[in-house]
């Protein structure tokens, strides 16, 4: 415990000492990336000598997310709004024509001039296409639809672009990922990449590669179900930065910079985290 104390005051130490310096972020501000320190192999191998297959022995006995999952395939099957309309009247009775789509999210839409989110896409598509009111993101009901949407890329390799007009905006999730921010001076990079596979006070600092392959998902933390966008608010009070509203195109870019991170990786839903 003594040696992961030390360690958090020397992140933080070097933390002060940098700041407004090369890693401050900022689009265009010539970031200079950290070399990731662990391979998932390896952070994997020390996740388990951690925390040993708790997670995942918890996770075969069932995952409370899986109650979730279901609300949200009946949430997909309710018609709602002013045109008559559910989910599946455009996307097939179980979501057939959805298999794969979500691997392929978050993804520049012209629509909007930006990213768009699987969260978002939803309630897009009820506003405008059912005439329904829009879900709170974080609701039980938003969380559960985009949780089945998401489901019905299982397995499918996640595949985000980030060419063309994307490329702006996967900048600028980069630039925040790196930038320093909060009381304690620290970035998402500082963690991730850094350090990642080292302690900071109980908990093993996870790498990048996996952080958005897996949510909507059950964080035991948490004791409920929760988003990507989530973990983003909960770093942020943790190094004591004012968190973003949920769906902000900051956070919005931030999802693009991590998912493209994880390409090539199985969509795996609901996920099970500490």
């Amino acid at each position: 415990m003594r040696r992961c104390f030390y360690f958090f005051i020397l992140v933080f130490a070097a933390g002060a000492v940098a700041a407004g310096g090369a890693f401050a972020g900022g689009a265009g501000s010539g970031i200079k990336e950290y070399k990731q320190n662990i391979s998932t192999r390896e952070y994997e191998k020390r996740y388990n000598a951690v925390y040993g297959k708790f997670t995942e022995q918890m996770a075969q006995q069932g995952n409370p997310a899986d109650f979730v999952l279901d609300d949200g395939k009946d949430l997909f099957k309710k018609v709602d709004g002013s045109a008559g309309k559910s989910c599946a009247s455009c996307h097939g009775e179980n979501g057939e024509k959805l298999k794969g789509v979500a691997a392929t999210y978050p993804k520049y839409d012209p629509s909007i001039k930006g990213i768009n989110t699987v969260a978002l896409q939803i309630n897009r598509c009820r506003k405008d296409n059912m005439g329904a009111p829009e879900l709170k993101y974080e609701s039980h009901d938003q969380l559960a639809l985009e949780l089945y949407v998401k489901s019905l890329s299982n397995g499918v390799p996640i595949k985000v672009s980030i060419d063309g007009p994307a490329r702006p905006f996967y900048k600028a999730g980069e630039a925040y990922y790196y930038k320093r921010q909060g009381q304690l001076n620290m970035s998402c990079a500082i963690c991730h990449v850094k350090y990642a596979g080292h302690m900071i006070r109980a908990n093993l600092l996870s790498n990048n590669r996996h952080h958005a392959d897996h949510w909507p998902g059950y964080r035991l933390k948490w004791g409920k179900t929760g988003s990507l966008q989530k973990r983003f608010k909960g770093c942020n009070k943790k190094v004591r930065a004012k968190p973003l509203p949920f769906q902000c195109e900051t956070y919005r870019d931030l999802e693009l910079y991590l998912t493209y991170q994880a390409n090539g990786l199985p969509v795996e839903v609901p996920g099970f985290r500490m």
